[in-house]
Protein backbone atom coordinates (compact mmCIF):
# COMPACT_ATOMS: atom_id res chain seq x y z
CA UNK A 1 0.00 0.00 0.00
CA UNK A 2 1.39 3.36 -1.02
CA UNK A 3 1.56 6.53 0.98
CA UNK A 4 -1.12 8.01 -1.26
CA UNK A 5 -3.43 5.08 -0.46
CA UNK A 6 -2.77 5.50 3.28
CA UNK A 7 -3.57 9.21 3.09
CA UNK A 8 -6.81 8.53 1.19
CA UNK A 9 -7.74 5.80 3.68
CA UNK A 10 -7.08 8.12 6.65
CA UNK A 11 -8.96 11.00 4.97
CA UNK A 12 -11.94 8.71 4.36
CA UNK A 13 -11.82 7.46 7.95
CA UNK A 14 -11.62 11.03 9.28
CA UNK A 15 -14.54 12.03 7.05
CA UNK A 16 -16.65 9.14 8.38
CA UNK A 17 -15.82 10.05 11.99
CA UNK A 18 -16.65 13.70 11.31
CA UNK A 19 -19.97 12.64 9.77
CA UNK A 20 -20.72 10.42 12.80
CA UNK A 21 -19.83 13.26 15.18
CA UNK A 22 -22.11 15.61 13.22
CA UNK A 23 -24.98 13.11 13.40
CA UNK A 24 -24.36 12.70 17.12
CA UNK A 25 -24.47 16.47 17.65
CA UNK A 26 -27.68 16.70 15.58
CA UNK A 27 -29.29 13.92 17.63
CA UNK A 28 -28.26 15.64 20.87
CA UNK A 29 -29.65 18.95 19.64
CA UNK A 30 -32.94 17.28 18.64
CA UNK A 31 -33.21 15.67 22.08
CA UNK A 32 -32.40 18.97 23.83
CA UNK A 33 -35.02 20.75 21.72
CA UNK A 34 -37.58 18.04 22.50
CA UNK A 35 -36.83 18.34 26.22
CA UNK A 36 -37.13 22.13 26.04
CA UNK A 37 -40.47 21.72 24.24
CA UNK A 38 -41.72 19.32 26.93
CA UNK A 39 -40.65 21.72 29.66
CA UNK A 40 -42.28 24.68 27.90
CA UNK A 41 -45.49 22.68 27.43
CA UNK A 42 -45.45 21.73 31.11
CA UNK A 43 -45.12 25.38 32.16
CA UNK A 44 -47.77 26.39 29.64
CA UNK A 45 -50.17 23.72 30.94
CA UNK A 46 -49.59 24.93 34.49
CA UNK A 47 -50.15 28.54 33.42
CA UNK A 48 -53.27 27.51 31.53
CA UNK A 49 -54.61 25.77 34.64
CA UNK A 50 -53.85 28.79 36.82
CA UNK A 51 -55.44 31.15 34.28
CA UNK A 52 -58.56 29.01 33.98
CA UNK A 53 -58.86 28.85 37.77
CA UNK A 54 -58.42 32.61 38.07
CA UNK A 55 -61.01 33.24 35.38
CA UNK A 56 -63.40 30.84 37.05
CA UNK A 57 -62.93 32.55 40.43
CA UNK A 58 -63.46 35.95 38.82
CA UNK A 59 -66.58 34.67 37.03
CA UNK A 60 -67.93 33.46 40.39
CA UNK A 61 -67.33 36.88 41.93
CA UNK A 62 -69.07 38.56 39.00
CA UNK A 63 -71.95 36.08 39.32
CA UNK A 64 -72.30 36.97 43.03
CA UNK A 65 -72.37 40.65 42.09
CA UNK A 66 -75.14 39.88 39.61
CA UNK A 67 -77.10 38.05 42.28
CA UNK A 68 -76.69 40.98 44.66
CA UNK A 69 -77.91 43.39 42.00
CA UNK A 70 -80.95 41.18 41.43
CA UNK A 71 -81.71 41.21 45.15
CA UNK A 72 -81.60 45.03 45.06
CA UNK A 73 -84.09 45.17 42.15
CA UNK A 74 -81.44 46.29 39.67
CA UNK A 75 -82.62 43.91 36.95
CA UNK A 76 -81.02 45.58 33.91
CA UNK A 77 -77.61 45.82 35.56
CA UNK A 78 -78.02 42.30 36.97
CA UNK A 79 -78.69 40.89 33.48
CA UNK A 80 -75.68 42.72 32.06
CA UNK A 81 -73.38 41.51 34.85
CA UNK A 82 -74.85 38.00 34.62
CA UNK A 83 -74.08 37.93 30.90
CA UNK A 84 -70.51 39.00 31.66
CA UNK A 85 -70.22 36.21 34.25
CA UNK A 86 -71.51 33.65 31.74
CA UNK A 87 -68.98 34.85 29.17
CA UNK A 88 -66.17 34.58 31.72
CA UNK A 89 -67.28 31.06 32.65
CA UNK A 90 -67.30 30.11 28.96
CA UNK A 91 -63.78 31.51 28.53
CA UNK A 92 -62.56 29.65 31.63
CA UNK A 93 -64.03 26.38 30.32
CA UNK A 94 -62.54 26.99 26.90
CA UNK A 95 -59.10 27.68 28.37
CA UNK A 96 -59.18 24.62 30.60
CA UNK A 97 -60.32 22.28 27.80
CA UNK A 98 -58.07 23.54 25.00
CA UNK A 99 -54.62 22.09 24.43
CA UNK A 100 -51.58 24.35 24.53
CA UNK A 101 -50.84 23.53 20.88
CA UNK A 102 -54.36 24.62 19.88
CA UNK A 103 -53.94 27.87 21.80
CA UNK A 104 -50.59 28.50 20.09
CA UNK A 105 -52.09 27.76 16.66
CA UNK A 106 -55.00 30.09 17.37
CA UNK A 107 -52.64 32.83 18.52
CA UNK A 108 -50.47 32.42 15.41
CA UNK A 109 -53.52 32.73 13.17
CA UNK A 110 -54.74 35.80 15.05
CA UNK A 111 -51.28 37.39 14.87
CA UNK A 112 -51.17 36.86 11.10
CA UNK A 113 -54.63 38.37 10.62
CA UNK A 114 -54.22 41.26 13.11
CA UNK A 115 -50.52 41.98 13.69
CA UNK A 116 -50.98 45.44 15.22
CA UNK A 117 -53.66 44.25 17.65
CA UNK A 118 -51.55 41.22 18.55
CA UNK A 119 -48.46 43.32 19.29
CA UNK A 120 -50.50 45.81 21.32
CA UNK A 121 -52.11 42.97 23.27
CA UNK A 122 -48.73 41.36 23.86
CA UNK A 123 -47.37 44.64 25.24
CA UNK A 124 -50.37 45.06 27.54
CA UNK A 125 -50.12 41.44 28.67
CA UNK A 126 -46.43 41.92 29.40
CA UNK A 127 -47.14 45.00 31.47
CA UNK A 128 -49.89 43.16 33.37
CA UNK A 129 -47.63 40.18 34.06
CA UNK A 130 -44.86 42.52 35.21
CA UNK A 131 -47.19 44.31 37.61
CA UNK A 132 -48.51 40.99 38.90
CA UNK A 133 -45.03 39.61 39.47
CA UNK A 134 -43.90 42.80 41.16
CA UNK A 135 -46.91 42.84 43.47
CA UNK A 136 -46.77 39.15 44.31
CA UNK A 137 -43.00 38.90 44.77
CA UNK A 138 -41.43 37.99 48.06
CA UNK A 139 -40.92 40.96 50.30
CA UNK A 140 -37.68 41.42 52.17
CA UNK A 141 -37.78 42.56 55.82
CA UNK A 142 -36.51 45.98 54.70
CA UNK A 143 -39.45 46.33 52.31
CA UNK A 144 -41.97 45.38 54.96
CA UNK A 145 -40.46 47.71 57.59
CA UNK A 146 -40.06 50.67 55.22
CA UNK A 147 -42.41 53.53 56.03
CA UNK A 148 -44.89 54.59 53.41
CA UNK A 149 -44.17 57.91 51.70
CA UNK A 150 -45.97 60.84 53.31
CA UNK A 151 -46.52 62.82 50.12
CA UNK A 152 -47.42 61.76 46.61
CA UNK A 153 -44.49 63.41 44.83
CA UNK A 154 -40.82 62.79 45.30
CA UNK A 155 -38.21 64.10 42.88
CA UNK A 156 -35.99 61.50 41.23
CA UNK A 157 -32.82 60.57 43.09
CA UNK A 158 -30.73 62.11 40.31
CA UNK A 159 -32.40 65.53 40.76
CA UNK A 160 -30.28 68.30 42.26
CA UNK A 161 -31.59 71.87 42.40
CA UNK A 162 -29.57 74.37 40.37
CA UNK A 163 -29.87 77.11 43.00
CA UNK A 164 -30.81 76.85 46.64
CA UNK A 165 -34.27 78.12 47.45
CA UNK A 166 -34.78 79.69 50.84
CA UNK A 167 -38.09 79.13 52.60
CA UNK A 168 -40.44 82.08 52.21
CA UNK A 169 -40.47 82.77 55.95
CA UNK A 170 -36.70 83.08 56.26
CA UNK A 171 -34.81 86.33 56.09
CA UNK A 172 -31.47 86.81 54.36
CA UNK A 173 -28.44 87.24 56.64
Amino acid sequence: MSTKDNIEKEAHSASEKLHEAGESVKAGAREAAAEAQRTANSYADYGKTVAAGGLSDFASAVRRASDELSERDQDIAARFVSHAATSLEDIANSVSHTSVDDVVDTMKGFARRNPAVFVGGAVLAGLAVGRFLRSSGQRTPEMVAAPAPTSGYRPPASYTPTSPVAPSNSTPK
